[in-house]
């Protein structure tokens, strides 16, 4: 009886922990699919301010669509049996120029990417592209890409053993608190640097733009 009554007690604290994960995995999928609303909504704005007829603004939506769908599957992990996304090797420049792809602007260059290169693989390319595609689409959503006039310059520096970014964005809308921190996720992206890349990052607020300063130890970029 007492051995019967233990498993129904297991079988109800474990029926409840897997309705807590399924709730957090409708919860990230939700805001996912929010941001992906947003950012299309973006991408149609931002392609309507170059296009003059509407086969360039179809042709611009195509294009910047794609390489949104390109970039968001850089942030996911590989479901494969084999594993081998996981274990895929690209540059940060290429990476860089995957996620920014569809913010840019054929009219003009407001995206300007510069400085070193470096190998980036294995399991951290996943959790790079996450964190830049975040910047990027807060960027889109908040800064400096939300706006015909915003500027974005990426500088890529080797410092020691460390690859250094800076992100300044420049030209965005004026915001109505000097701190948003924590509603661009610093919590969850702190983690991944500190703990899953061991590295470390900073922002400022400037009058012109926000400014991140991301320093990761460059053995982490490819593991191997």
């Amino acid at each position: 009886m007492i051995i019967g009554a233990s498993k129904i007690a297991r079988d109800v604290t474990e029926q409840k922990r897997d309705q807590i994960r399924l709730t957090l995995l409708l919860r990230e999928m939700n805001h996912r699919v929010n941001n992906l609303f947003a950012l299309a909504t973006g991408v149609v704005s931002m392609s309507a301010r170059s296009a003059t007829t509407p086969a360039e603004l179809a042709t611009a939506i195509r294009e910047r669509l794609s390489a949104l769908a390109l970039a968001q599957d850089l942030t996911l992990p590989d479901l494969s049996a084999d594993d081998t996304k996981a274990e895929q090797t690209t540059t940060l420049l290429a990476l860089l120029q995957t996620i920014l792809a569809p913010f840019g602007d054929a009219d003009r260059e407001r995206i300007c990417v510069r400085g070193c290169d470096a190998p980036i693989g294995g399991r951290v390319l996943t959790n790079f592209a996450l964190l830049l595609h975040k910047f990027a689409t807060n960027a889109a959503k908040y800064g400096s890409l939300s706006v015909a006039d915003g500027r974005l310059d990426i500088e890529l520096a080797k410092e020691g053993g460390d690859l250094v970014l800076n992100w300044a964005e420049s030209g965005g809308p004026e915001l109505a608190t000097p701190d948003l921190t924590e509603e661009f996720g610093s919590r969850p992206e702190r983690a991944t640097i500190e703990g899953q890349l061991q590295g470390s990052i900073a922002r400022r607020w400037q009058t012109n733009g926000l400014i991140i300063t991301l320093s990761v130890p460059l053995e982490r970029l490819n593991p191997g």
